[in-house]
């Protein structure tokens, strides 16, 4: 298999810049999905991932759980490397193929300086409120909205 550790360095530095707040799902996903096809199939494998991770709808910071924070820890670690994917996701090193190749690796995040996980700035819900409310009530809210009007015109 080919590797392809230029294309990795490119999809690991804006990964990086998506998990530190310099950029935000649109451009993350514009540089992602570059390597949706790419011959490195591992790089592939993992472009691949990162696309489940995020709404494509609205342009937001990274919202991913502690596990997935961890996960992409690794994934930046994998990226600098010439390592090809030897395991499945539900490996819980993935997509290192077990915890000593992790541990024996985690030094390269050294150079990343990712912060910690912190459920308040990493883990925000992507869909504002007003997506949260369910049709039901959006549409009843709707109704009353449209009645105050019609009711507010026709009085006036």
């Amino acid at each position: 298999m080919a590797i392809d550790l230029e294309a990795r360095n490119v999809l690991r530095n804006a990964l990086v810049d998506y998990m530190t707040g310099k950029i935000r799902t649109y451009a993350f996903d514009d540089c992602n999905s570059s390597f949706q096809k790419a011959t490195d199939d591992s790089l592939r494998q993992i472009s691949r991932f990162l696309w489940t991770l995020h709404d494509g709808l609205i342009d937001h910071p990274i919202s991913v759980t502690a596990y997935e924070w961890e996960m992409l820890r690794r994934i930046v670690a994998f990226l600098g490397m010439d390592l090809e994917i030897e395991t499945g996701q539900d490996n819980p090193t993935w997509p290192f193929c077990d915890e000593k190749q992790w541990l024996a690796n985690e030094y390269l995040l050294d150079n990343f300086k990712l912060p910690d996980y912190d459920s308040e700035t990493h883990g925000q819900p992507a869909n504002p409120w007003w997506n949260r409310i369910p049709s039901s009530v959006g549409f009843a809210l709707l109704a009353c909205i449209l009645a105050v009007l019609f009711v507010v015109i026709v009085l006036s």
